[in-house]
This record gives C-alpha cells, sequence and structure tokens, in this order.
C-alpha cells in the first residue's frame, strides 16, 4: 500500500513558538518535497519562504499547539494538507498530505485493523474490502468490487434490514447490533455489525461496515444458557426453562381454543432405592425415568426435570379429557416392567398428578401446585397411577393436613414431653426415634443407635427377642438386660401405628431399674 507524503521535523527540546518552530530540522521524508514540487531543504524555515500555504500552516499549528487540517490542491489533484505532533520520536512534528481520494483514505485507515471492514459507495455498492473482510467471508477483493454487499452477505429474509442499517449508517453512524451473514460458502455465521459515514470535510462520500466475528462467543454463551437451563444429569430441560415451554404452549392454546396438561410425576420410593442401592444407582434410575417419560410422549411435547426424584411433562394442543387419560395410560404403562442394570433388577413406578390450562387454573404456579395435590393422591392409592386435580382432592388433603398437625402436636407432648423412657421402631425393628426421658435414663450416643435394627444396638438384643415373640402383648416384664455398661430390669408396653400401608411401634418403658453394674 503506498504511504502519503510525509516530512518529518525534529527540535532540541519542546516548542512553543513560531520562532522556536522554524528551528525544526528534516529527520525523515517520503515524497513529501517531490509531491510538492519543492526543493529538498534542511529546516522549516527554509521550506516557509518555499510555499506560502505551508507557512500560514505553522502558524495556526502554533497558535492552537494541536492538529491542523487544510485543503491543498496540487496540479489539480486534490489533498489534505496535516501538521501534528509526531509520537513516534520526541520533540517532532509531522507535516503530511493525506490524499483525498477515498479508495487510499480507506486503505489508510482499515488495512491494518485486526477486524473485517468493507467500503461501500452510498448505495451499498463495494468499493474496497480489508483482507480481514476476505479472511471472515472468503470472497476475494477482485470478485465482489462493485456488487451490492446486501445481496452477497445479508441471507434474503433479512435484506430490508441490512438497507436499513446502510441507511442509518451513512446519515449518523450506529452502535453495533447482532446478526447473522453468509460467508462465500453460504453458511451463516454470527458477527457484530457496525457503520459510520466516510466523509471529506461535510460531505458524505461512503460508508464504512466493520463486522466482528464472534462464533466463540456464541459458542461459550450457548454453552453457559444450556448449563442454565438444563438438568446436568439427564440433559433435560429443567425448571427454569418450564416457564418458556408453558408460555409458549399457553399462547397456542389460547389461539387454538385448545387445552395444556401438565403432568406432575414423582418416582415411587426413590428415597429407598437411593438408600438400597446407593446414589450411583439412584441417578441411573433417574437417567432411566426420563428416557421413559421421552419415549412415551410426542416430539412436540417437554419433558423437564423438576428438581430430585420430580418431573414435568407439558402436553399441548389437548381437546379432549379422553385424549388426557389415553396419554397418562402409555406414560404410566412404560414402567410396567422393572429396570435392570447388571446385577440388580429394580421395580421402578411412577405416580402422576394431572392439572389442566384454562380448566384447573391460568398460571403455571397454580397448576403444579394442584399437580402436585393430585400426584399424592395417587400415591396414596400405590404405584403407577394417575390422578386428576379436583376441588374435593384439595380440600380432603388440607384436612389431612391439619389432622396430621393436630396429631404431630400430640406426638409431641406425649411423646417429647413424656417422663417416661420411649421410642419408635418399624415392622424391621429398626430404631427411627427415641424421647429426652430414653436418652436421659441409658445416656446413649444417639448416632449409635438412630436408623440401626435392635439386633445391632449392644444391650438390645434381649429385648429383641421378646418383641418377635410378642408384639401385641400390652405390658411386658424382662431383668437383667445388659445396655450401656449397666444391668436394668425392664418393664415396658407395646402400641401399634399403621401409616400409608407400613406398621410402626411405640415402646414405652414403664419402669426401669438397675440390676447390678459392671
Amino acid at each position: 500500500m503506498e504511504v502519503n507524503p510525509y516530512a518529518v521535523f525534529v527540535f532540541k527540546r519542546k516548542v512553543k513558538t513560531m520562532r522556536g518552530l522554524l528551528k525544526g530540522e528534516l529527520k525523515e521524508e517520503k515524497n513529501f518535497f517531490k509531491t510538492l514540487s519543492l526543493k529538498k531543504v534542511k529546516t522549516l524555515n527554509d521550506l516557509a519562504k518555499q510555499n506560502n500555504l505551508i507557512l500560514r500552516g505553522l502558524k495556526a499549528f502554533s497558535i492552537l499547539n494541536g492538529k491542523v487540517q487544510y485543503p491543498f490542491n496540487i496540479n489539480n489533484n486534490e489533498y489534505i494538507f496535516e501538521i501534528t505532533e509526531y509520537s513516534y520520536k520526541p520533540y517532532s512534528i509531522i507535516l503530511r498530505l493525506v490524499s483525498q481520494d477515498i479508495i487510499t483514505i480507506f486503505r489508510e485507515m482499515n488495512y491494518d485493523l485486526p477486524i473485517a471492514t468493507v467500503l461501500l459507495n452510498n448505495n451499498s455498492k463495494i468499493i474496497d474490502v480489508n483482507p480481514q473482510f476476505e479472511n471472515l467471508f472468503g470472497f476475494k477483493g477482485n470478485e465482489i468490487i462493485g456488487k451490492d454487499l446486501n445481496e452477497l452477505i445479508v441471507p434474503k429474509n433479512e435484506l430490508k434490514d441490512g438497507y436499513s442499517l446502510d441507511n442509518i449508517a451513512k446519515d449518523t453512524g450506529y452502535v453495533r447490533v447482532e446478526r447473522k451473514r453468509l460467508t462465500k460458502n453460504g453458511r451463516e455465521i454470527p458477527v457484530l455489525v457496525s457503520g459510520s459515514p466516510l466523509k471529506i470535510g461535510e460531505k458524505t462520500i461512503g460508508i464504512i461496515g466493520v463486522y466482528e466475528d464472534i462464533r466463540d462467543i456464541k459458542k461459550v454463551q450457548e454453552a453457559l444458557y444450556y448449563q442454565a437451563t438444563h438438568d446436568v444429569l439427564t440433559g433435560l430441560p429443567n425448571r427454569y426453562l418450564l416457564e418458556d415451554r408453558f408460555n409458549i404452549e399457553k399462547a397456542r392454546a389460547d389461539r387454538l381454543g385448545s387445552k395444556v396438561a401438565l403432568f406432575f410425576v414423582d418416582i415411587n420410593r426413590f428415597k429407598d432405592i437411593n438408600d438400597t442401592y446407593g446414589h450411583d444407582i439412584g441417578d441411573r434410575v433417574i437417567k432411566y425415568v426420563a428416557h421413559k417419560l421421552l419415549s412415551s410422549v410426542r416430539s412436540t411435547d417437554s419433558v423437564v426435570r423438576f428438581g430430585g426424584d420430580e418431573f414435568v411433562i407439558v402436553f399441548d394442543e389437548v381437546k379432549e379429557i379422553e385424549d388426557i387419560v389415553s396419554i397418562a395410560m402409555k406414560v404410566v404403562d412404560a414402567f410396567s416392567l422393572p429396570f435392570k442394570f447388571d446385577e440388580y433388577t429394580i421395580d421402578v413406578g411412577i405416580n402422576v398428578g394431572i392439572a389442566i390450562y384454562p380448566d384447573d387454573s391460568a398460571t403455571l404456579e397454580e397448576l403444579l401446585r394442584k399437580g402436585d395435590i393430585a400426584m399424592y393422591e395417587a400415591k396414596v392409592m400405590g404405584t403407577n397411577n394417575f390422578v386428576f386435580y379436583s376441588k374435593e382432592i384439595e380440600e380432603e388433603r388440607l384436612k389431612t393436613l391439619s389432622d396430621l398437625k393436630a396429631r404431630d402436636i400430640m406426638f409431641r407432648l406425649v411423646f417429647e414431653k413424656s417422663p417416661l423412657p420411649q421410642i419408635i421402631i418399624d415392622d424391621e425393628f429398626r430404631v427411627l426415634r427415641v424421647n429426652e426421658s430414653f436418652k436421659k435414663v441409658f445416656k446413649i450416643d444417639l448416632r449409635k443407635i438412630y436408623g440401626k435394627k435392635l439386633v445391632e444396638v449392644e444391650g438390645f438384643e434381649k429385648l429383641l427377642e421378646f418383641l418377635q415373640k410378642d408384639m401385641t402383648s400390652k405390658e411386658i416384664e424382662i431383668s437383667s438386660v445388659k445396655f450401656c455398661k449397666g444391668m436394668y430390669n425392664l418393664k415396658y408396653s407395646i402400641s401399634c401405628l399403621k401409616s400409608l400401608g407400613r406398621t410402626y411401634y411405640l415402646i414405652v418403658f414403664k419402669e426401669v431399674w438397675e440390676s447390678g453394674s459392671e
């Protein structure tokens, strides 16, 4: 690329006056004197004597103490004559002739930039491009000069937007906007586009367009978005994406006069699976359930991992309740066979609560709440059941919760505050809970007994023998039980409680006295 003519003059120290300026000595030059048809001289003073325009420019520079530019005509060629400080050399100034040829101006400003730029005329025709533009879009400059930029790189459905951006750039310039543009082979790439007018004086002679490649940035953004909106274990959308999916289906249902069915799905006894087989198998069960749910629905339906062992499915364009029943039957039937992994065979079942838009509610939050209520009703019925939400079910649930709260209060009064030692075990003789009196009387580390079977607790082997023989006696007395380094005589009673298909036993030690010690 041809360099604009220039001459550099240096000084021994920083100068502020015209007299000091004229003492400047020539350091280097490139076609400056030749272009101006002047005799090559060593000082600014000698140069100013040859050309009155240069003398006036130097006077203006000394007064303004800053850059000076003005038109300069040489043999009918238009230039801008520029005088400014030369940053590459201390105590120096540069006198430069800048061609007003549009291509020369563009190349001097843009050829070394690390981003793609294009020079257009006022009708969006390509005048020149820099090397980075060629690298980004795959076009060679000589094959696209004179062609309409928008017809080359703007997708057809966005042509109007492309011309609109050109008009804005020509008038005022604009901030960067993100767009898709086409490469030579027709591939769409994301870029940041900006544009500004190219002016000489007050006249706009063209447009400079700038394109920044943001493919790597978009990949990072998409990865972060995916991580934020999808479950890591299953790859399903998570609860943060659920609202978007629901709103889309809700809007479609409003247009078509249809319904949206929301299934609230829970894995039956998942905690037991985790506790029995470990969390690794538990994760595999979660992935198995996600796969089964996906294979049971249409590609247009949304399966979401809501959290833990809960999933939500959103079904669109539902017109009849019978359609929802058919879908629900297909979903639960998918779990009729057990899950097999290596040497494990695990019965994996689900329960489904169903809420319908707009019948049950107009908001996602309410539909989820009501689907959850219906799901718990299905769970009471067993495994692989589905239940539609109804007002009656919710009222019954509220009554049950109220009863449970009353029972909990009574339990705390009778069990926790009782002066008699008490312990609760399940039908597998596993210790579930003890009260404060039990702790004080037996002085035992609770970490050693909670969750353990009686046979695993030192001193309770003999108690277990009696329990296994008779779980119905009102009152039993045993003697010489070794417990916590002490020997005790015990008198206790057993009460039976059944809840949600399981049996629990409350053991009350009515009398405890030491029979001796080690």
